[in-house]
């Protein structure tokens, strides 16, 4: 328990630095209805991208992280790039959370700090970077980092307080080394593929 409560902490103090610094270099802008509308969409796509494995590909044995972090990380990426603003990462994956959440088995607080940290780290990554996924390279550290942070939390923080499911050392290892390079080529896929859905999006009148 404790250890939860500490990363409830840790998860606030790098909100806080993501809102401070975004707020210091003047980043923190409003969001337009037609920019929430687009980051609703990606709430639902990112859970329809979760679908097949809910339906039982994710009970194939080992691969379920790898296979999982593709299309999870693909749709992520596209709508980050589509309203690349501070913000949009965090509200993307929160809001996909709460909607898995009201869908499948209610509202439950307690994975909220998963969702927020996923999105937070995000946030302050790009700040670092100075880069809101413009380029590939960014991409890539960004689905790394993804990946590496969300495995890494939720089957030594989440999975054993909520679930009171404890995972040996290999195991988290290796699932963690599925997940970062699943995020990896997803965030390839979906850099490239934002490319013509934002030249669809900017210049035909989407």
């Amino acid at each position: 328990m404790n250890s939860y409560i500490s990363s409830m902490v840790f998860v606030f103090i790098l909100g806080g630095v993501a809102f401070y610094v975004g707020l210091r270099r003047r980043l923190i802008k409003n969001f337009t209805i037609h920019e929430l509308i687009v980051i609703a969409l990606f709430c639902s796509l990112l859970y329809i991208a979760g679908l097949p494995f809910k339906f039982g590909l994710s009970r194939i044995p080992f691969i379920h992280s790898f296979a999982y972090s593709i299309p999870f990380t693909a749709v992520l990426f596209i709508g980050i790039r589509l309203v690349p603003k501070l913000g949009t990462a965090t509200l993307i994956i929160f809001g996909h959370s709460l909607l898995s959440q009201i869908i499948s088995r209610g509202i439950n607080p307690l994975w909220w700090p998963y969702a927020l940290l996923a999105g937070f780290t995000l946030e302050v990554y790009f700040l670092c970077c100075r880069n809101y996924l413009e380029s590939r390279v960014n991409a890539i550290g960004a689905g790394v980092l993804r990946g590496f942070v969300v495995y890494i939390y939720f089957y030594y923080i989440s999975a054993p307080y909520i679930w009171h499911i404890y995972y040996a050392p290999w195991y988290v290892l290796i699932q963690t080394l599925q997940g970062m390079t699943g995020s990896c080529i997803g965030a390839l896929i979906g850099f490239s593929l934002s490319k013509p859905i934002i030249s669809a999006y900017r210049h035909g009148g989407l």
